[in-house]
């Protein structure tokens, strides 16, 4: 993925962003219109630099390898009532138990997120349920739950013939289950990438005093076997990410080779709210119902999850392929967009595209991979089953590129906009069926896995705050290593440093950073922020502002960073 720069000309009337691409020419676009402005990356906000002798921060990612079973729990302890099997045993009305285990950082870290990566998949009945070190969540059948487990701590589960009295601890929590309707298809293998925040936060447990401990327990149950070792995963994997400071560069090793392959189901209408052409714009669905007579456009789109890492540099895709039912009703012209990319055959009418499709493609072998597409189904009017391989369409490093954005977008109009799926792919709501078209991602990933600096007096214990003689002190904070974590549609999180105990302010905004966060007054060095209520896909302005305890501020060059998809 190419790296971006972007740096400010000046504070005119408005802001103006050049952006600078490696190995080709950039354009400048004004802020407030955000548009593409080159290629998609998680983290515009620049690279980090040290100031004074505070060190930096770094994004520290670690990888756990699951092992199976959980030896030390008697049957009585397990969750569900199901036998116990081993993970990659396929079977149903059963439990597969197992365990990371691992070193937590004594000092000098701080844990921002983890990650469950399991390979399961569910079936038709929606009722799997699963355990995370006291925590039982999901939609298990009630005949399955354990009444007497001594490690469940709260029962947090949703299933039909639970009485209130199952339920001690308060409100349900599907998340688990939910996370599967919104992605993927029923009876297929797929890599859930679970959020353990997303697993717990109906209970008073955070991830930290979780995970502190160096070892989690989790148990899936039900029919959600957890597979290994297969052509579609390897094992269950723990990925944690978090952050700590060292003023030299961290030792690091490069992690194992870990597999992608997930087949996700589409959702209806595009993620930022702006379709990329005028005239009706209808869901696959209705597009099918509703025959093709005039100009028109089918939008719908992929919440695609890759696995959090430190950096993207090798996360390979070896292909992506939408497969669908489509109608071609005679010859004229069509077009696709795909995240603001156009594609189309000669003649296509480009003025019926809205701001939303910021380039159109020049690139010779996009331009006949497409009409070789869609030359190749008959304009008849009748059903076909195409394949739409995006890889052979853009290239594996674009598709990448694109999918870093969180979303894939993706709108086609002319005589194909009769798009429908293959098959049953999901179930939406428990027990409804739904059809549509299905992305099948599959790659590959590794990422580098550094080791945490012993260092107990780090800033992000809170750091060294003297007390200070305002009567001689006129030096404002210096401010350091600067950067954008947790980037999401509408939130992230900046962080910073200063050599001084001060307090926490960050403005920002889509034109200037004129909104300002609430002043954190409290004194410290380790500084962090979040930031929520963005708009998807848009250019930020950001600064920070610390204060230290004799009133002496400091705020920083405006920096930008982008929303995703």
């Amino acid at each position: 993925m190419k790296t971006h720069f972007i740096k400010i000309f000046g504070r005119l009337s408005f802001f103006i962003f050049a952006l600078y691409l490696s190995g080709c020419d950039g354009k400048a676009e004004v802020l407030s219109t955000g548009t593409f402005l080159g290629d998609p990356s998680l983290n515009d906000g620049g690279t980090r630099t040290d100031g004074s002798d505070q060190g930096q921060i770094y994004t520290v990612t670690n990888i756990i390898e699951a092992t199976n079973e959980i030896p030390e729990w008697s049957v009585t302890d397990l969750p569900f009532t199901g036998p116990r099997r081993n993970l990659g045993v396929n079977a149903t009305d059963s439990q597969w138990p197992f365990k990371y285990t691992f070193t937590y950082p004594p000092n000098n870290y701080i844990l921002g997120e983890a990650r469950l990566l399991i390979a399961t998949s569910r079936d038709s009945s929606d009722t799997e349920g699963i355990f995370v070190d006291g925590v039982f969540t999901g939609r298990p059948p009630a005949s399955f739950v354990s009444a007497n487990s001594p490690q469940i701590l709260y029962r947090h589960y949703s299933c039909a013939g639970c009485s209130g009295a199952t339920l001690p601890n308060g409100p349900a929590n599907i998340y688990y289950m939910q996370w599967a309707l919104d992605h993927y298809k029923i009876n297929t293998v797929n890599t859930f990438d679970l959020n353990l925040n997303d697993l717990i936060n109906t209970t008073p447990l955070t991830i930290t005093n979780m995970l502190s401990d160096g070892i989690l327990r989790v148990v899936s149950g039900d029919d959600a076997v957890i597979q290994t070792d297969t052509a579609t995963a390897s094992r269950p994997l723990l990925i944690t990410e978090g952050f700590t400071i060292s003023k030299t560069p961290l030792t690091c090793l490069e992690s194992p080779v870990y597999k992608i392959s997930n087949e996700y189901i589409h959702a209806d209408g595009n993620s930022i709210s702006n379709s990329a052409f005028t005239g009706t714009v209808l869901s696959p669905f209705n597009s099918w119902s509703t025959p093709y007579s005039t100009f028109r456009s089918v939008e719908f789109f992929y919440d695609v999850k890759l696995p959090k890492l430190n950096s993207y540099a090798n996360l390979n895709t070896s292909f992506a392929r939408i497969t669908m039912n489509m109608k071609r009703t005679n010859s004229g012209s069509a077009a696709m967009v795909i995240n603001g990319i156009g594609i189309d055959q000669d003649v296509f009418d480009r003025t019926l595209a809205t701001a939303a499709v910021e380039s159109w493609s020049s690139d010779p072998a996009a331009r006949s991979y497409w009409n070789s597409f869609i030359t190749a189904i008959p304009a008849d009017n009748l059903q076909y089953t195409v394949t739409l391989d995006l890889v052979s369409l853009l290239g594996a490093t674009k598709v990448k590129e694109l999918l870093l954005q969180g979303k894939l977008n993706i709108a086609f109009a002319g005589p194909v906009a009769n798009i429908y799926g293959q098959n049953n792919s999901s179930a939406r709501a428990f027990g409804a069926p739904v059809n549509g078209p299905s992305l099948v991602l599959n790659g590959n990933y590794s990422t580098q896995i550094c080791a945490v600096p012993d260092n107990p007096g780090s800033s992000l214990n809170g750091g060294s705050v003297v007390p200070t003689d305002c009567l001689t002190d006129f030096s404002a904070p210096i401010v350091s290593s600067i950067q954008v974590t947790s980037i999401t549609s509408t939130s992230a999180s900046i962080q910073w440093l200063t050599n001084e105990g001060s307090s926490s302010r960050v403005g920002y905004g889509v034109s200037t950073p004129s909104t300002v966060t609430s002043d954190v007054v409290t004194p410290v060095t380790f500084h962090s922020v979040k930031i929520s209520g963005l708009q998807p896909y848009k250019f930020y302005q950001y600064n920070v502002r610390s204060t230290d305890a004799c009133s002496n501020q400091t705020t920083s060059p405006t920096k930008s960073f982008r929303t995703l998809r």
